[in-house]
């Protein structure tokens, strides 16, 4: 079957991207692959990516000092500051350990049957403390899914946590952009075209920008919400997250830490700061570190103000050292994710509809969750989908 990729940038990915700047590697937004994605593991060549992983656990910010939280089963050393930091209580820790095994158990398709509530309704009826959830849970997987009220789902809570407790939080040597990379150089020469913006679709019509017309037995929509719907003709979806990432140059330094570091004070624009660097040297020149810092939402502020701001919040963080950082560069992703508040869809149902009318399939965020795991199963989804279809079966189209 003869195909054809039209990529309305300069090239593959989307919200994968990675640019270079004065030796730096900048991601699109602060992002990392989960190696027990199952659909990751599955076409994706994790040896040549090279991956490099993320320490397991989080820095955290509270009451003016850092404490790690590490997981005990592959940070045993870090046991005695696990145990002692003030994120929670004994008891948390334990329904913390109760609720990842319960998690890890079973088939990922099970944790979709579940009874379903808000996260922090879920959280609070397992017993988790005020302080676990504001300190620990709230900064975690408010980042995940970009919102701090966290209005997502319990099953998207178990899921994360099913996702962070199998596997590792890792980033390409390269950048994540090495990941779409990695997938468009397995297709045949020549059928990606970029730099090709598609104006509409009628029929089995597709009207470009530029005026020309390709006709197709079968058309895939794979891009962000609102996009989909301008091409589709269809509303716009609701409730989309917004992520702001600055990145810093620095001098390297030996605290610079191979963990998540979270904001777990609540005040301030900054949800959580890593440094890629010191987990890929790659993503930095000889002798420097690149800081990645996230501020949920999209603020009023211009570029330099919020910089500015950020860099305040740094310097009370790590000292005034932080003033000789140099910005760099600054992503503002308005339609970074969808809501994922409940009801949420079952993305591992098997026989979820990918087409929108004949001949015209969707593929991503639609009917599932974000995320690079449920990107890569509609993609394989939405293939048999349009196989089926332009063999004639009639259950396809």
């Amino acid at each position: 079957i003869a195909a054809r990729v039209l990529e309305a940038r300069n090239g593959v990915g989307g919200r994968i991207k990675t640019d270079s700047r004065d030796g730096f590697l900048l991601d699109h937004g602060f992002q990392v692959l989960q190696t027990a994605y199952p659909e990751a593991q599955r076409v994706l060549d994790f040896e040549r990516l090279k991956l490099r992983h993320f320490a397991p656990g989080a820095m955290i910010r509270i009451r003016g000092h850092f404490y790690t939280l590490a997981d005990p089963r592959r940070r045993p050393s870090h046991w005695l500051d696990t145990l002692t930091a003030p994120v929670g209580g004994l008891g948390d820790r334990l329904r913390l350990l109760r609720l990842v095994r319960r998690v890890t158990r079973g088939e990922l398709e099970d944790l979709f049957q579940q009874p379903e509530s808000g996260a922090i309704d879920y959280l609070k009826a397992e017993g988790f403390s005020h302080a676990m959830i504001e300190h620990f849970f709230r900064p975690f997987f408010g980042g995940v899914c970009l919102d701090k009220q966290m209005r997502a789902s319990s099953r998207v809570l178990q899921y994360v946590l099913r996702m962070f407790a199998e596997g590792e939080a890792a980033i390409p040597t390269g950048g994540m952009g090495q990941i779409p990379q990695q997938l468009a150089a397995g297709l045949p020469a020549g059928c990606v075209t970029t730099d090709a913006r598609v104006g509409h679709i009628r029929g089995d019509m597709v009207f470009m920008e530029d005026g020309s017309r390709i006709r197709a037995r079968a058309v895939v929509v794979a891009t962000e919400g609102p996009e989909a719907a301008r091409l589709l003709g269809s509303e716009p979806p609701q409730g989309a997250f917004s992520e702001t990432c600055l990145y810093f140059s620095c001098d390297r330094a030996a605290w610079h830490t191979p963990y998540l570091v979270l904001n777990g004070e609540g005040s301030g624009v900054i949800n959580n700061i890593a440094f890629p660097s010191r987990v890929s040297p790659a993503y930095a020149p000889a002798g420097k570190s690149l800081a990645s810092v996230v501020v949920l939402g999209d603020p009023d502020d211009g570029a330099a103000t919020l910089a500015q701001r950020v860099q305040d919040q740094l310097a009370d963080w790590f000292g005034e050292e932080v003033r000789q950082w140099r910005h760099l560069k600054s992503y503002r992703i308005a339609h970074a994710l969808p809501d994922q508040s409940p009801p949420s869809p079952n993305p591992t149902a098997v026989g979820s509809n990918t087409r929108h009318r004949s001949g015209i399939f969707v593929c991503g965020e639609y009917e599932s969750l974000p995320g690079i795991q449920w990107a890569l199963l509609s993609a394989r989804r939405t293939a048999d989908a349009v196989r089926s279809y332009l063999r004639g079966d009639p259950a396809s189209g």
